[in-house]
């Protein structure tokens, strides 16, 4: 078998196969090694004919001729398109504000500068493509202050280790923006935050903000009803499901009992949910408008809770990746099927996130109004559970297969499996970078800056074959 052909594949798609450990000695990675990893980024290569398949294909996805769904350009920088399109070609632009601009590409067929930082709809010869037009530099603290020099200051906090009467056990939204108000009044311009990103409801075992289902959603169990529904309603549901001494025992203990407590929360965000769907609630329209925003990414995560739920209970277990097949796919007809079995448990789903959206939503409201430059600064997790709802719903975008860790060094002689998983390089350029900005857009939807935790994760990342 030509080896050669491996490496060379393995090159190709991005694969370091020489590294230097901790120890500063060279390394080289397995060509067994390199066989799981290139068929986990969805390049077989277990033998020769597969190596020369997928090279095939990888050329074939490079072809100069082959159109990208989402080309990027600098802020008033033209934008060379030769190898696509012919000088002169007529450019019709659907700006991202729906207004229409016409242009020509110059004889050298760069697009002209001058469209507006955004992502902007481009038609050339009847081919379509998004160009993502970017600022010379990030927005900075020098933006965020009006007053040169920007000299701010902030906290940063675990939000379940801030605690409230009646908070349940652990920190949340409520007790977030009582301490944004607080230190914003304080002179504070910035309050960093953990990740809250969507855990999984049905494995209350599974806790860690770094390993989550979704980082597209939020984690429910940090909802503030009270301050939307009102005290009144929360009480009521507190009574009628017996918690009272629950909740009240959660709250003396000095540390989280993390399942006993999100039992407890899911019960009574249930019985509000039962209320709320019974009646012609004031706040349904805003509910119902909620859902119809979010869209697609919301829906599938909803439908997800609750076939995790239904596999659990049924001895499937909770990771999708050993149900059975039909389940595999979001877009199956069994899935849509189930879907439309459990129409009220899905919106129970959207009205946890909802209710956790709009509370967070009020902690950066306070934030801001109360005097901070930032508010609340999210903290991004490095990636989702393979196992989860994200990497289900975006399978060609995210790499459920190959786990993200690190090499042994110095303190870890062993080396680290995060258990995670990682986007998958070619599905983003396949699918316009999707996946990447719509978790971007969740994330600062409402916060003032983004913690990206193992940011080298944008440039490389150290990968696992599952099982291995």
């Amino acid at each position: 078998m030509s080896e050669t052909a491996l490496h060379r594949l393995a090159a190709r798609v991005g694969l370091a196969r020489d590294w230097i450990d901790a120890n500063n000695r060279p390394q080289q990675v397995s060509d067994e090694v390199l066989r799981k990893v290139l068929d986990g980024l969805g390049h077989p290569a277990g033998d020769e004919a597969a190596i020369q398949a997928s090279l095939r294909a990888v050329e074939a996805a490079e072809d100069a001729e082959h159109l990208p769904p989402l080309i990027t350009a600098e802020l008033d920088q033209p934008l060379p398109l030769g190898r696509y399109f012919p000088p002169g070609s007529a450019v019709r632009c659907t700006l991202e504000s729906n207004r229409l601009q016409y242009l020509t590409l110059d004889a050298q067929s760069n697009l002209p500068g001058g469209l507006p930082v955004g992502y902007h709809l481009l038609q050339i010869n009847d081919r379509s493509f998004t160009i993502a037009v970017a600022p010379p530099r990030c927005w900075s603290l020098v933006d965020a202050v009006d007053e040169p020099p920007p000299r701010c200051w902030g906290l940063a906090v675990q939000l379940y280790s801030l605690r409230r009467p009646g908070d349940g056990g652990y920190g949340d939204c409520l007790a977030l923006e009582q301490l944004a108000r607080s230190a914003a009044e304080r002179g504070a311009d910035a309050l960093a935050i953990s990740p809250i990103h969507a855990l999984s409801a049905i494995d209350q075992q599974h806790y860690s903000p770094y390993s989550p289902s979704s980082r597209l959603l939020l984690n429910t169990l940090y909802a503030s009803p009270a301050a939307l529904l009102g005290e009144r309603a929360v009480r009521m549901a507190i009574e009628a499901c017996g918690l009272e001494q629950v909740l009240e025992d959660l709250e003396q203990r000095p540390l989280v009992d993390w399942p006993r407590a999100a039992d407890a929360r899911l019960r009574l965000l249930e019985a509000l949910y039962l209320d709320f769907s019974q009646a012609d609630h004031p706040l349904r329209k805003d509910f119902d408008s909620f859902r119809e925003a979010r869209g697609q990414a919301l829906e599938h995560h909803c439908r997800f809770e609750v076939l995790q739920a239904h596999a659990v209970e049924h001895g499937l277990g909770a990771d999708w990746r050993n149900w059975p097949s039909a389940w595999h796919d979001p877009y199956h007809p069994e899935v849509e099927a189930f879907a439309n079995a459990y129409p009220a448990r899905i919106e129970f789903h959207a009205f946890c996130q909802w209710l956790t959206e709009r509370s967070l939503q009020r902690a950066q409201h306070a934030a801001r109004s109360n005097g901070m430059a930032i508010g609340l600064i999210a903290d991004l997790a490095v990636g989702a559970d393979g196992a989860g709802s994200q990497a289900w719903s975006r399978q060609d975008e995210l790499l459920a297969n190959l786990k993200v860790g690190a090499p042994p060094d110095i303190l870890n002689r062993s080396g680290q499996d995060w258990g995670i998983c990682a986007f998958s390089p070619e599905g983003l350029k396949r699918n316009g970078y999707r996946a990447f900005i719509e978790m971007l857009r969740a994330n600062l939807a409402h916060a003032g800056g983004l913690r990206i935790d193992h940011v080298m994760g944008l440039r490389r990342l150290w990968l696992i074959p599952r099982g291995c």
